[in-house]
């Protein structure tokens, strides 16, 4: 089988970090971009992430580089959306629109009919 290309927005942040470490090993899934704030672009994920969680960084995603959110830097068939809800209401559309399928953990559009849960 061939793995679904994964991208994480929100990468660096709490969230973001479940993500990865739901993802780093599935059998469906290859994290192929982290994507976060300007701040963290351009860093390695190891640099930017500041990992909080009781289980080891995924080797596998330590030397991702961190992209902008943003489609065009995104490699990914995927986006897990780990941002805030307010940036979801504008950054999430924009992705769905640039071809990509989008799973949020924000509030922004859990109650919208055309939204699937």
């Amino acid at each position: 089988m061939v793995a679904i290309k994964a991208g994480i927005l929100g990468a660096t942040g709490a969230v973001g970090q479940r993500f990865v470490e739901a993802l780093a090993n599935h059998p469906w899934f290859e994290i192929t971009a982290l994507a976060a704030s300007e701040r963290s672009a351009g860093k390695t994920y190891r640099e930017a992430a500041g990992w909080r969680l009781d289980t080891a960084m995924p080797e596998s995603v330590e030397n991702i580089e961190v992209v902008p959110v943003d489609p065009k830097a995104v490699d990914a068939d995927v986006v897990f959306s780990a941002l805030p809800a307010d940036l979801a209401l504008t950054v999430e559309p924009e992705f769905a629109k640039a071809g990509f399928a989008v799973a949020s953990n924000a509030s922004s559009y859990r109650m919208e009919k055309d939204i699937p849960w």
